[in-house]
């Protein structure tokens, strides 16, 4: 139901946050592939380094179990997931403090990042910038982080989505407690 709530969501920004194993990982991989079915959607995920997300049961394996058999191709090369409405799916990683201007020239309806307090306020809200869409297209451009409570971002998260600010300023948050996701 947490997954559902936080997926269904169409508003622009969304937190899905609180303990390990509440699903929040698997919400933002839906949340990114909802729109995949719409020509020219792009949605990109990230996480701090490459080797986060390609770990066995990270974004990109999970995803290849769950995309695999499909029409979806995978390009390898530029960890993409290309679908047969010309959608895409990539996933992506700010490492550094200049990776982010590896994503200057794009344009995303969906940008999703998986342990948000891992990352840097400045990264986070440069890709609001990549945040776009064509003029005639009706799909709702969303940014969708899940993550746990500590790290290094942990306070500027925090101050963002759960203050009085964040509710003001219509930043949903969804809490994650790991007996929401009975699997």
């Amino acid at each position: 139901a947490r997954q559902a709530e936080f997926v269904v969501e169409l508003g622009k920004e969304a937190l899905y946050g609180g303990a390990a194993g509440g699903g929040k990982s698997s919400a933002i991989l839906m949340a990114a592939l909802q729109f995949v079915s719409v020509k020219n959607y792009a949605a990109i995920i990230f996480r701090r380094t490459y080797a986060d997300l390609s770990l066995p049961g990270a974004l990109m394996d999970r995803a290849g179990e769950w995309l695999g058999g499909t029409d979806a191709r995978w390009d390898s090369q530029t960890k993409t997931w290309q679908f047969p409405s010309g959608a895409t799916l990539s996933f992506g990683y700010l490492d550094s403090v200049r990776d982010r201007f590896r994503y200057q020239s794009t344009e995303f309806q969906f940008v999703g990042f998986d342990e948000l307090t891992q990352f840097i306020e400045r990264d986070y809200l440069y890709l609001f910038s990549r945040l776009r869409r064509n003029a005639n297209s009706n799909v709702p451009i969303r940014m969708r982080s899940g993550t746990n409570p500590g790290g290094a971002g942990h306070a500027w998260v925090k101050r963002r989505f759960l203050s009085n600010a964040g509710r003001v300023a219509g930043r949903i948050f969804v809490s994650a407690k790991m007996a929401d996701n009975k699997h």
